[in-house]
């Protein structure tokens, strides 16, 4: 695949990301080898990257032009019989354009990638329809709606990759003084949760407050947090299984997100858990 220039700068990405993006390589590889059997191999197989971005990204640690997961996923084989790349800005979904060209399989649109996949995509992708779909979730922050999550779970079709992103999570939405958090990043939060039962997860209750906090609600860390989101996704969302999220942490060795992963199926799970495994 050719690299033709770009009326923009690509992305940089740190090591956290190089990893997540050679774990869904991975997976990527691993589920369409799973679809063998002849009945497996009468379903149509779709790969779903939401924020997809432009499919080059530049690596902070090297400088050097990477290839992002839309480029990855049509490199595996056996393939998927159809893509689809999504990202909201245009200028990335132009040039992604031009490294598919040729491709009859591949759709790039260019939307606001809850409304698209809620909207049209996902009430496509159904158990009873014959069809299977790997769905990365890798939005900029706090810009993804739970009835994405919600919908892929019911299908009973999708395997998933979430980013959970903690970061933007602490800094825009769960703080210390939750009187204090800006309003449009709560809301965000609970679009993103699907209802305001965060706040139970993310606050606990106190006998006294200190110079910091308000009376009576103490902030939890991330791990009370994920636990929570992670339950979500098995009792509200209806995945099956749900490993522990992997962190993903900067050069600080603080935690970016977590890598969740959600199936239906118990091979998926032990071969993403042997994949975290080996990248922890």
């Amino acid at each position: 695949m050719t690299t033709p220039s770009a009326p923009f700068q690509f992305d940089e990405i740190g090591d956290w990301s190089e990893l997540k993006l050679e774990i869904v390589e991975k997976y990527g590889s691993a589920y369409t080898k799973a679809f063998t059997g002849r009945s497996a191999r009468a379903l149509k197989k779709y790969y779903i990257d939401a924020f997809s971005g432009a499919g080059v990204h530049v690596s902070k640690r090297t400088g050097q032009q990477i290839e992002g997961s839309p480029a990855r996923a049509l490199k595996v084989s056996p393939a998927f019989d159809h893509f689809y790349f999504i990202d909201l800005n245009p200028d990335k979904t132009a040039y992604l354009k031009t490294l598919c060209q040729g491709r009859t399989d591949v759709d790039v649109i260019t939307d606001d990638a809850s409304l698209y996949l809620t909207g049209t995509l996902l009430p496509t992708i159904q158990y009873a329809k014959f069809n299977r779909a790997l769905c990365l979730l890798d939005p900029y922050g706090l810009h993804l709606d739970w009835e994405v999550m919600r919908q892929a779970g019911q299908s009973k079709a999708v395997d998933m990759f979430l980013n959970f992103p903690v970061m933007d999570m602490n800094r825009n939405a769960i703080w210390t003084n939750p009187d204090r958090a800006p309003p449009g990043g709560v809301e965000r939060m609970t679009r993103f949760w699907g209802e305001e039962s965060w706040k139970q997860a993310a606050y606990a209750q106190s006998p006294q407050g200190d110079f910091f906090s308000k009376p009576g609600v103490v902030k939890q860390g991330n791990p009370a947090i994920v636990a929570a989101f992670r339950d979500r996704l098995k009792k509200v969302a209806g995945f099956e299984f749900v490993p522990e999220p992997l962190p993903m942490k900067n050069s600080n060795n603080a935690v970016i997100y977590y890598l969740f992963f959600a199936s239906q199926k118990p091979v998926a799970k032990k071969i993403i858990e042997d994949i975290f495994a080996s990248d922890r």
